[in-house]
């Protein structure tokens, strides 16, 4: 009788939007429908769609748009087309239409009319794909690409992988599988990482946290084949890769994103050199999204913390410090927190100064407390800086490996020097109001690949 219930369930939800909705959008048997997951909401599901909240509603009238249940499916009008389950993929690094057809048993043009896709060329990381469970050839769940080289035929390529040719050419949609031409990536079953369409040289790549935001760590992992160098860059900013000191032909590079720098789509670039001199490149972009920060109030502060005399001199020096990359990792785990003071102003948030307009960030965390407040260090490191300086007052910054750094601000006392190892909860000095301040307090900084970036994101998340 499941067939009656659901005939009779249509023609209800047909009756009920006759008079209110376009014939468009009411809901047909056979039509696309969505399985609601953990933490959707009805607005962010018509976004994934591409359609408005109002003609998802129209579609579902007896749904519960403030307690949707996971697991209830939902009929997605615009698809008409299309019958099946849909779901959304967000693209990974490395991966193509192509080879999202390969792996989900689909065909490219399937996907091109699914997403309504203009340009199948510039697709971008972190992008949603929609999927739909129809099988309309041979899906390769798990599996290897290998780049067909010059001077080797297909069937000699598969022969060498034990791999049967014509299962091949299936897999990979070859109407010729004896002319396939050199540089051709094909697709082969089985194997040991996710079909990606990667450089040969290149594993597996992977970005996390996403999305990318202003003010934010991003970390490139890059598994490789075997022993390589790396290189690469984000936008205008280059990367700086070291490697991982456990798993072998493992590298990571860590990236600090501008906190103003402009929201858009920003190629990243990442480049191999293998052992015998080859080189393999992967370019694909990355969104950067805009970063939810505040505004100060207007601040008024000594004149001569904002001399440009004064200010660039110890920029320069700061940055000379911090865009130095030790190959040693130091820290472990996530950060500790160097104050047990309030905190009093966030990372990120616009600043004007005696009068002046808001064309400067708060680079830091500022935590409460007079000169009797110890600073800890949040994680291991060694002291690179410690010193009395015109705009940061008493300053002190940590190096802890792979471009990672902390600075710590307007102290009044500074118990560290040049050189020294630190430890998580050493105290390294005292709650100060010296340089560039309006009252005693600690400044609290975080360089990433000579960015500054939110802070307390160290002390939430984990980085390799």
């Amino acid at each position: 009788m499941k067939w009656y219930s659901r005939i009779a369930r249509l023609a209800l939800v047909v009756s009920l939007l006759w008079a209110v909705a376009p014939r468009s959008v009411v809901a047909q048997e056979g039509d696309p429908v969505y399985i609601v997951q953990p933490g959707d909401t009805l607005f962010g599901i018509a976004r994934q769609f591409g359609i408005t909240v109002e003609a998802l509603q129209a579609a579902n009238p007896t749904v519960n748009a403030k307690a949707l249940p996971i697991g209830q499916p939902l009929f997605i009008p615009g698809f008409d087309e299309f019958s099946g389950t849909l779901s959304v993929h967000l693209l990974e690094p490395g991966e193509s239409l192509a080879s999202l057809a390969r792996r989900y048993g689909l065909r490219r043009e399937t996907l091109i009319r699914l997403n309504r896709i203009l340009n199948p060329d510039q697709l971008y990381i972190n992008q949603p794909v929609i999927l739909i469970d129809r099988a309309e050839t041979t899906a390769i769940a798990a599996g290897e690409s290998v780049e067909l080289e010059a001077g080797r035929s297909m069937l000699a390529l598969a022969a060498a992988h034990n791999a049967n040719p014509w299962a091949v050419a299936a897999a990979n949609e070859l109407e010729q599988p004896g002319a396939v031409p050199p540089g051709v990536r094909l697709a082969f079953p089985g194997g040991e990482t996710p079909l990606k369409a990667l450089p040969v040289a290149i594993r597996d790549l992977r970005l996390w946290p996403l999305p990318a935001q202003q003010g934010r760590t991003l970390v490139i992992q890059v598994v490789t084949r075997a022993p390589a160098q790396l290189s690469g860059a984000l936008g205008e900013w280059p990367l700086n890769f070291v490697a991982d000191p456990v798993v072998p032909n493992t590298y990571y590079a860590l990236h600090g994103i501008y906190r103003l720098a402009e929201p858009n789509l920003y190629p990243l670039n990442v480049r191999v050199i293998d052992e015998a001199g080859r080189a393999a490149a992967l370019v694909q972009s990355l969104p950067v999204r805009a970063g939810q920060y505040g505004t100060d109030p207007p601040l008024t502060v000594p004149p001569e913390t904002l001399d440009p005399a004064n200010i660039l001199p110890e920029f320069e020096r700061v940055r000379a410090i911090v865009t130095q990359v030790t190959p040693e990792k130091l820290w472990s785990g996530k950060f500790l927190l160097p104050s047990v003071g309030v905190i009093r102003s966030r990372f990120g948030s616009l600043r004007s100064y005696n009068g002046g307009p808001y064309d400067s960030f708060h680079g830091g965390t500022d935590f409460s407390g007079g000169e009797d407040r110890p600073i800890t260090a949040p994680a291991a490191g060694i002291v690179r800086l410690a010193e009395n300086l015109t705009v940061r007052g008493g300053a002190t910054i940590i190096d802890h490996g792979w471009g990672v750094f902390t600075g710590y601000w307007h102290q009044s006392q500074i118990l560290v020097k040049v050189g020294d190892r630190v430890e998580p909860g050493q105290v390294i000095g005292y709650n100060g109001a010296t340089g560039r301040v309006t009252g005693p307090h600690l400044h609290w900084e975080v360089w990433v690949n000579g960015f500054q970036v939110d802070p307390l994101e160290w002390t939430e998340v984990a980085f390799p």
